[in-house]
C-alpha cells in the first residue's frame, strides 16, 4: 500500500518551491525597506490564545481549528492564522517597551479543518505583517502600500483593492441593532449557520455564501453606512493617502472580516482572473483592542495576511514566471570517464567556492547524453572533463544559450570565477 499526503494537504516541490520562494524574496525586500522584522511564532499555541484571539462565535474557532490535548490535559491549537500569536509574542515579551511601532513580519503554515478545494486548503502557508502601536490613519494606509506592492513586483495587474470601515466598537454595536432589526422577519429562513450567528455575531451573514442568505442581506443597511464621525474622518484619510500614492481602491460597504478583532478600517485583494471560487489573494485591518485583550497595553494596530498558494495558484493561471535570485551562471560538469572524478570533485569545488551553482554527471554516460540532460535541467553552462583537459588543466566551458565558450585555468586562482561566468552570458 502506498500511503498518501492526508486530504487537505500538499507536498511543495519543484517548480512550486521557485515560486514560492519568488513570492517570499520579494515580499522579503519590501519588509526591509519598510523597516519591518521578521519574527516566527510555535505551529501550535495555547488554545486560548485563538478563542480570546479570533473569538468564539466565529467559524474558525467552532469548526476549523485543529485541537488537541497533550499529555498533562493541556489544550493546544495549531495556529490558524497569524495574528493571534503576534500579538501574544508581543506582550509576552514586551516588545513595546523597546520602540514603537512594534513592526513584524512572519511567514509560516497555517491550519483549518476546511473542506478542500482549489485555492483552500487544510494546511497552507501565509505571510503577513503586523505593525502595533500606531492610530494614525496613515500607517493603515503604509500597510495597504506593502500589500499592494507585493502583488505588483509579482506582476499582477489585474487585481481589485476593497476598502471600508467596521467602525469603533460604538458605532458597530449601534449599527448591529439597525442590522439585526432590518433582518429580524427573515430570521427564519436563513441557513442554519446564520440563525446562530444572528444572535452570536450578525456581522458573520456577509460572510454566508448561501444564495438565499446573500439575497435577504442584499438591501440591507450597510456598516459604512453607520459609522461615527472620528471612524468616517479616519477611513477618509486612508482613502486620501491611497490616492496621493496612485493606489486604485473601492470601498466596499458590505465588506467584512472573519475574525472578531478588527476595528476600524479593513480591506482585501482580490482577483477576478483567479479561477476559484476562492480569488481573495490577501487582506487585513486594525485590531485597535485586540492587545490590551490580551493583557497588554492599550495599543491601536494594524496587519494583512496573503496566502503563498493562492498566489501561486494565480502566477501559473496568468504565466507568470517566476525571477530567481540565483545566478543565471549554473554549470553541468561531464565525466567522460570514471577515472576523472577526483579532477571533477576539484572543478566543482572551484565553482561552488566562488559562488557558481554546479552540479556534476555522477554517472559516466555518452557525451551527447550528458548535454541533453543539462540543457533539460537548465544549465547555463557545459564543461567536460577527459583526456586534454586533464593534461593541461584548462577546460573548455560551453554556453549552452548562446553557443559560445571561454577557457577555464583552474589552475589560475587569481581570477574572478564569477565574473568570468557572468561576462560570458
Amino acid at each position: 500500500m502506498v500511503l498518501s499526503s492526508p486530504r487537505g494537504t500538499n507536498d511543495v516541490f519543484g517548480e512550486d518551491i521557485k515560486y514560492r520562494d519568488f513570492i517570499i524574496n520579494s515580499a522579503k525586500d519590501l519588509f526591509r525597506l519598510f523597516n519591518y522584522s521578521e519574527i516566527i511564532t510555535p505551529a501550535f499555541e495555547h488554545t486560548e490564545v485563538f478563542d480570546r484571539g479570533i473569538g468564539k462565535s466565529t467559524d474558525i474557532v467552532k469548526k476549523e481549528m485543529y485541537t488537541f490535548t497533550d499529555k498533562k490535559g493541556r489544550s493546544l491549537t495549531l495556529r490558524p492564522e497569524g495574528t493571534a500569536s503576534v500579538v501574544r509574542a508581543i506582550i509576552e515579551h514586551k516588545m513595546y517597551s523597546e520602540k514603537i511601532p512594534v513592526k513584524l513580519f512572519y511567514i509560516g503554515n497555517m491550519f483549518r479543518y476546511e473542506r478542500p478545494q482549489k485555492g483552500r486548503m487544510r494546511e497552507f502557508s501565509q505571510l503577513g505583517v503586523e505593525a502595533a502601536g500606531v492610530a494614525e490613519p496613515f500607517i493603515d494606509a503604509e500597510v495597504i502600500w506593502i500589500l499592494n506592492s507585493i502583488f505588483d513586483r509579482i506582476g499582477f495587474r489585474n487585481l481589485k483593492l476593497m476598502i471600508n470601515s467596521v467602525g469603533c466598537e460604538k458605532c458597530r454595536r449601534d449599527y448591529i441593532r439597525v442590522f439585526k432589526s432590518y433582518i429580524k422577519p427573515e430570521v427564519e429562513s436563513f441557513c442554519p449557520d446564520c440563525k446562530v450567528r444572528y444572535d452570536t455575531n450578525p456581522l458573520r451573514i456577509f460572510d454566508c455564501k448561501v444564495e438565499q442568505c446573500k439575497k435577504i442581506i442584499e438591501g440591507s443597511p450597510k456598516i459604512y453606512q453607520h459609522i461615527c464621525a472620528d471612524c468616517r474622518e479616519h477611513i477618509l484619510k486612508v482613502c486620501h493617502y491611497l490616492e496621493k500614492m496612485g493606489i486604485n481602491y473601492f470601498i466596499k460597504e458590505e465588506l467584512v472580516r472573519g475574525f472578531d478583532y478588527y476595528t476600524g478600517t479593513i480591506f482585501e485583494i482580490i482577483s477576478d482572473d483567479l479561477e476559484s471560487v476562492q480569488n481573495a489573494l490577501g487582506g487585513g485591518g486594525r485590531y485597535d483592542n485586540l492587545i490590551a485583550q490580551f493583557g497588554g497595553p492599550p495599543m491601536p494596530s494594524i496587519g494583512f495576511a496573503i496566502g503563498i498558494d493562492r498566489t501561486i495558484l494565480l502566477m501559473r493561471q496568468l504565466n507568470i514566471k517566476y525571477l530567481t535570485k540565483e545566478l543565471k551562471s549554473a554549470a553541468y560538469i561531464a565525466l567522460l570517464s570514471d577515472k576523472f572524478y577526483d579532477t571533477g570533485l576539484k572543478v566543482t569545488k572551484l565553482l561552488r567556492e566562488n559562488n557558481i551553482p554546479c552540479d556534476i554527471s555522477y554517472k559516466v554516460r555518452p557525451l551527447s547524453s550528458q548535454i541533453k540532460t543539462a540543457v533539460r535541467d537548465g544549465f547555463s553552462h557545459f564543461i567536460a572533463i577527459g583526456d586534454d583537459e586533464i593534461k593541461t588543466g584548462v577546460f573548455n566551458v560551453k554556453n549552452l544559450e548562446k553557443h559560445t565558450q571561454f577557457k577555464l585555468n583552474i589552475n589560475d586562482s587569481s581570477k574572478n570565477i564569477s565574473a568570468v561566468f557572468r561576462s560570458s552570458l
